[in-house]
C-alpha cells in the first residue's frame, strides 16, 4: 500500500523521520528541523506516481528525503516538458505556498522516492521567523530563473537537433577510465531526452543516429561515448555563433539532420 510508511531508510544524510540533512535548516538548530519532521506527512512514491498535478490548488511544500522527483509543464497539446529534477536534500512546491496560486507544474516521481510534506502556511511562517531561510529560498529561485533563461534562449536560437545535442552535453560527465573523454554512463530514454529538449522522440533518435554515423558518438550498451567532443560542441552552437564554412568534415547542418540528407563534403 502506497502512503504513510514506517520503513523509512536509516543512515546516510537523513535519519529516520528527520529533516536535519536539509540545507534549508542549516544553522537553525536541530529543534527546528525536528519540529517540522514531526508535523510532516511522510509518504513513499513509486516511479511515475504523481505527487501533485499542474493547476491543482494544494499548498504543501515537499522535502525529498530520498529518490528523485521530476517537475513537468503540461502543454495544451498533451505533451509534457521537463522543467527540473530534484533529488535527496532538495525542496519543491514552494511557489504555491508563497503566492497561494495553483501549481505551475506537475510533480512525478522518477524513481522510488521518500517525501516529507509540510503545510504551506507553516513553511511561510518558517521564513518569517528565520529570515536566513527566506534568503536561501530567494537564491534557489534566482538559480531556477537563470536556468530557465538559458533554456528559453536555446528554444529560440537552436534547431531541434541542436537542442538534443545541448541536452546530451548537459548530462555528459568525464569518463574516469579514459582521461580527457566524456560519456553518458546511463543514457536516459529518448522520451526523457525529448522532454528536456522540447522535441519529439523521433528527433532524438534521428539526431543520435546521425551523430553515431558521423563518428561523433558511439553507443555501448546503455551508455553513449563521445568520440569527438569538440565537433559536438561546434554543432550545438547557434548559427549566429559559428562559421559554417569552417565546420569539421562530416558534420551536418541541422537542416540536413532533419531532412536526412548526406553530410556536406568539404573540398580537400
Amino acid at each position: 500500500m502506497i502512503g504513510m510508511t514506517d520503513d523509512i531508510p536509516t543512515g546516510g544524510t537523513f535519519e529516520r523521520h528527520s529533516l536535519r540533512g536539509f540545507k534549508l535548516f542549516d544553522g537553525l538548530g536541530t529543534e527546528v528541523a525536528d519540529e517540522f519532521a514531526t508535523a510532516a506527512h511522510w509518504r513513499r512514491y513509486m516511479p511515475e506516481e504523481m505527487v501533485f498535478d499542474q493547476s491543482s490548488d494544494t499548498l504543501e511544500v515537499h522535502f525529498v528525503a530520498s529518490g528523485r522527483i521530476r517537475l513537468l509543464a503540461c502543454l495544451d497539446s498533451g505533451d509534457t516538458v521537463t522543467l527540473a529534477e530534484v533529488g535527496g536534500g532538495d525542496v519543491f512546491g514552494e511557489l504555491a505556498a508563497i503566492d497561494g496560486l495553483p501549481r505551475s507544474a506537475r510533480a512525478v516521481a522518477s524513481e522510488d522516492s521518500l517525501v516529507a510534506s509540510i503545510p504551506g502556511p507553516d513553511f511561510v511562517a518558517l521564513m518569517e521567523r528565520h529570515p536566513q531561510t527566506a534568503v536561501r529560498m530567494l537564491r534557489r529561485l534566482a538559480c531556477i530563473i537563470r536556468s530557465m533563461d538559458v533554456r528559453l534562449a536555446n528554444m529560440s536560437s537552436l534547431e531541434p537537433p541542436q537542442r538534443v545535442m545541448v541536452e546530451m552535453i548537459r548530462i555528459a560527465e568525464p569518463d574516469a577510465r579514459v582521461p580527457g573523454t566524456w560519456i553518458i554512463p546511463f543514457a536516459p530514454s529518448h522520451a526523457e531526452i525529448a522532454s528536456w529538449a522540447s522535441v519529439d522522440k523521433e528527433t532524438v533518435a534521428r539526431t543520435i543516429g546521425e551523430l553515431a554515423r558521423d563518428g561523433i558518438v558511439r553507443r555501448r550498451g546503455g551508455s553513449i561515448i563521445f568520440l569527438d567532443w569538440a565537433k559536438l560542441q561546434i554543432l550545438a552552437k547557434p548559427r549566429s555563433g559559428r562559421d559554417w564554412d569552417e565546420r569539421p568534415n562530416g558534420i551536418r547542418d541541422p537542416d540536413q539532420l532533419d531532412s536526412g540528407q548526406p553530410p556536406i563534403a568539404q573540398e580537400a
